[in-house]
């Protein structure tokens, strides 16, 4: 198992639409909202890391109202 935090800014006045929407995806474990440079926060874990790399940064990116992800892996 493998992870990654994931942090999203939103355009302005959908960060809250964005972050429910986060919230629901497979593989995300928890989501906060949050003030600063980024809007929201995701933590997401997963068997492969390609699944994190390829196809939930690609769902979150197609959320109307993303602007820009940011993708941290965990290093163990």
């Amino acid at each position: 198992m493998t992870g990654a935090l994931i942090l999203i800014s939103t355009e302005v006045g959908s960060m809250k639409e964005v972050h429910e929407k986060v919230k629901k995806l497979d593989q995300i474990q928890d989501t906060e909202m949050l003030t600063g440079p980024y809007d929201i926060m995701a933590i997401a874990r997963a068997e492969e890391m390609s699944y994190i790399t390829n196809t939930l940064i690609g769902k979150i990116r197609d959320i109307e109202g993303v602007q820009d992800t940011v993708t941290n892996i965990f290093i163990k």
